[in-house]
């Protein structure tokens, strides 16, 4: 009998955060990557990187980035 995902999940769930961030690398690994969603982010970089260099947008500290992510996903799953 195949696993399901959901049951699977639950399962992955009960490991330690490590184990947690271990099998997510490797799963990541497994899958081959995307050359379309390699050009995409190339071409976002460049825009942002352009849009630093002429002052249209303001860097930030690795932190408060971080902080800025996890505030927008909070919201995000609050929705």
């Amino acid at each position: 009998m195949a696993i399901t995902f959901e049951a699977l999940y639950q399962e992955a769930l009960s490991l330690s955060d490590e184990g947690r961030i271990a099998l997510a690398e490797r799963l990541l690994e497994s899958v081959e990557p995307d050359p379309n969603l390699f050009e995409a982010q190339t071409v976002v970089a460049r825009q942002r990187l352009t849009e630093l260099e002429s002052g249209k947008a303001q860097p930030v500290s690795g932190p408060e980035g971080l902080r800025r992510v996890r505030e927008a996903i909070e919201k995000r799953s609050q929705e």
